[in-house]
């Protein structure tokens, strides 16, 4: 069993769709007091909200896995690194 499987992928897109969704919905509620269409920002923003939210409902249950599928050897240092890989995507999402 490989470090990078197909549900370590899935949980790394999963977390950059939360985290870029969530730095784009409050830039769209400030945005929105700018010109002064709030309630359409508000509309919009909680539109955002719910998708992040949706998407980090799915990707619990796989991230928590990573835990109960990994290898007797070595299951650590595998685990550390499917984490790293995870985090370094959420870093993505919020740049």
């Amino acid at each position: 069993m490989g470090t990078v499987t197909i549900v370590v992928i899935f949980v790394s897109l999963f977390v950059l769709i939360i985290h870029c969704v969530e730095t784009l919905a409050y830039a769209v509620r400030l945005s929105g007091a700018r010109v002064r269409l709030l309630a359409s920002a508000l509309s919009l923003f909680n539109i955002m909200v719910i998708v992040s939210r949706t998407a980090n409902m799915l990707q619990q249950p796989a991230t928590g896995s990573l835990i109960d599928t990994a290898p007797v050897e070595n299951a650590l240092q595998v685990v550390e690194t499917q984490y790293r890989i995870i985090i370094g995507a959420s870093t993505i999402g919020s740049s």
